[in-house]
Order: C-alpha cells, then sequence, then structure tokens
C-alpha cells in the first residue's frame, strides 16, 4: 500500500515538473516570438520607425567622409522639428556647401538628447556644428522619453548614469536595462500605439484635439538656472567631440515661453540661440492644436526664417570661431 502512495506521489511530482518545465518553455518561447518581430518588423511596417531608424543611420555617418569643402550640420529635436521645420528646403537653401541632416525623436527633452548625442559622437557621428531644436520648458523638464530613448538613444555604458539624472530606483533603473537589451520591451509602448492607430484611424486626430498645453507659469529666471548646467554640460560633449552647440527656441503661441531665461544661459557659455519668430508673433490660425505645433502654413512661414538665421549664425561662426551672433526674434 506505502509502495503504490509513494509511486503515485513521485509520478505527481514528475507531472508537477514536466508542467512547469512547459510553462518556462512557453514563455520563453512567447517572449523570444515577442523580441523577434519587434526586431524584425517593428521597424519596417511603421513609418515613424522606419523614419527614425533612416535618420539615424544618416546620423551617424554625419562627417564621417570628409572629402570635398562641405561643412556638415546636425539638426536634432522632437515634433517641434518634425512639424516645424520643411527640412528639404533647408537642405536646398543651405546650398551645396553644407550637408545638412536632422534626426526627429518625438516626446524627447534634454536628457534624451544629451545622451543620444553622445552615443552618435561614439559611434562616429562629427558633425561640425549641432542644433537642438527644443522648446525652452524642454531643456528644464527632469524627465525623458524612458524606455524608448533606452532603446534608442542610451549607450548601454551610460545606462547608470541617466538613472541617476532622472532620479530613478532600483525597480525603474532595471527597466531602463531592460528596455536598452531588449526591443520588445523599449518599444511596446510605440508596438501598442501602431495597433491602435489601425484600430481606430481616427485617434490621432482625437488627441490632438484634446491636446492642452501645461498652465504651470514659466518664470525666466527659473528657466535660466535649471539651464545652465544642462547648455553647459552639452555644450562641452559637443566641444569635446569638434563641434559647436547652437539652440534654436521654436515658437509657440504663448509669447511667456521662457526664451529669455533660456538665452541669457545659453550667453553665459558663449552657446548661440536663434530665435527667428519670438513666440506669440504667430497666429493660432497657424497651429494645428492648440498652440504647440505648426501646421503647414506656419511651418513653411517659420522655416524661411529659420533658415535666414541659420545661415547667419553658421556664417558667422565659421568666419570667427569664438563669436556669438545670437539671432533675436522677428515677427513674420
Amino acid at each position: 500500500m506505502r509502495s503504490s502512495t509513494s509511486a503515485s506521489d513521485g509520478g505527481h511530482r514528475i507531472g508537477l515538473r514536466r508542467a512547469a518545465w512547459t510553462l518556462v518553455g512557453g514563455c520563453v518561447t512567447v517572449a523570444l516570438a515577442a523580441e523577434g518581430v519587434a526586431r524584425i518588423a517593428l521597424d519596417r511596417v511603421s513609418r515613424v520607425q522606419r523614419r527614425v531608424a533612416r535618420e539615424y543611420q544618416l546620423a551617424q555617418r554625419i562627417g564621417c567622409d570628409r572629402a570635398g569643402s562641405q561643412l556638415h550640420v546636425l539638426v536634432v529635436g522632437n515634433s517641434l522639428l518634425d512639424e516645424g521645420v520643411q527640412f528639404d528646403r533647408v537642405c536646398s537653401q543651405l546650398g551645396d556647401g553644407w550637408d545638412a541632416r536632422r534626426l526627429v525623436v518625438e516626446q524627447t527633452c534634454y536628457f534624451d538628447w544629451y545622451y543620444g548625442l553622445k552615443r552618435l559622437f561614439r559611434e562616429g557621428a562629427r558633425p561640425d556644428f549641432v542644433v537642438v531644436v527644443l522648446s525652452p520648458s524642454q531643456w528644464v523638464r527632469p524627465d525623458s522619453r524612458g524606455d524608448f530613448t533606452a532603446q534608442y538613444l542610451l549607450n548601454m555604458s551610460d545606462v547608470s548614469g541617466a538613472a541617476r539624472d532622472l532620479g530613478l530606483n532600483a525597480t525603474q533603473t532595471t527597466n531602463l536595462f531592460m528596455a536598452r537589451v531588449s526591443k520588445f520591451w523599449g518599444t511596446r509602448t510605440e508596438i501598442r500605439n501602431f495597433v491602435l492607430g489601425h484600430l481606430m484611424p481616427d485617434f490621432g486626430r482625437l488627441t490632438d484635439f484634446s491636446m492642452t498645453i501645461d498652465s504651470t507659469p514659466i518664470v525666466d529666471a527659473e528657466v535660466e538656472m535649471l539651464a545652465r548646467a544642462r547648455i553647459e554640460r552639452l555644450s562641452a560633449l559637443v566641444r569635446a567631440n569638434g563641434a559647436r552647440l547652437f539652440v534654436l527656441v521654436p515658437p509657440v503661441l504663448d509669447a511667456n515661453d521662457g526664451a529669455a531665461g533660456l538665452t541669457r544661459a545659453a550667453r553665459a557659455f558663449g552657446v548661440p540661440v536663434m530665435r527667428p519668430v519670438a513666440s506669440g508673433a504667430f497666429g493660432k490660425h497657424l497651429y494645428r492644436d492648440t498652440g504647440f505645433h505648426l501646421n503647414a502654413a506656419g511651418a513653411g512661414m517659420f522655416t524661411d526664417h529659420f533658415v535666414r538665421a541659420l545661415r547667419t549664425e553658421l556664417l558667422a561662426t565659421r568666419g570667427a570661431p569664438g563669436a556669438i551672433a545670437t539671432t533675436g526674434p522677428s515677427s513674420p
């Protein structure tokens, strides 16, 4: 009787172990399949991901071939650059003497681009000039795009440094590490949004309609105080890699955008600030939302002002590397 019971218990334990290993094997298979789909399919089926991957490759190779007399300009930023500057016109109006390339990653702020530029330089990018297109509030924000930045803009060796800068706890740091290692983990939000976009085609227009601007008052003195160390740090990184940093302030509907504080912070370290059009100078009819992103007509107008300002700054800096020819705001 005991022998029969023992055999039954042993068989039960073996069955449980087999079930456990089957479950583990199934989870691993699903995880590997999800990772494979993210690595193989995402950059092919998503228009935004294809654009990011293509622009990153071009940015990565900028300045690597130093043949000829071209000077190389890398312009980086978020949706304010993507929607506010018609970059094909920038390239054509600058002319053959300039190799201008852009890298747009939506929803990014200062820390995304500090570490993103650090990674690009480490991978061989050699621009002569770097133009960062962020609003003053995005220069001083304490956060980043997180998982997506970890996957696309962060060196593995910088994970711990980014975690310290962002004030992450141990769990959040582990998540950042996983997002750097795993493309599925780093882009799971984008995969979800891609699926939602196909299931609900009008979802994007709904979010544009419901978008509101942060009503927190912007104080120039606070922007200056917070931006000083960040501009100094980013400028030092860019200079250490043989380039010169420029700041472009895009126009928003609210005239109180913190640009004066950001400009003072940049001037303290010899960083030129381009403000071709002052915030508040464009009417609401030139924005596609509540006053943050320009529509096509507004982008066309701003691009012309931007090209003139950029050409002035580039020529002034090329002629006198120590000069600051900061372009002030103008009305359209």
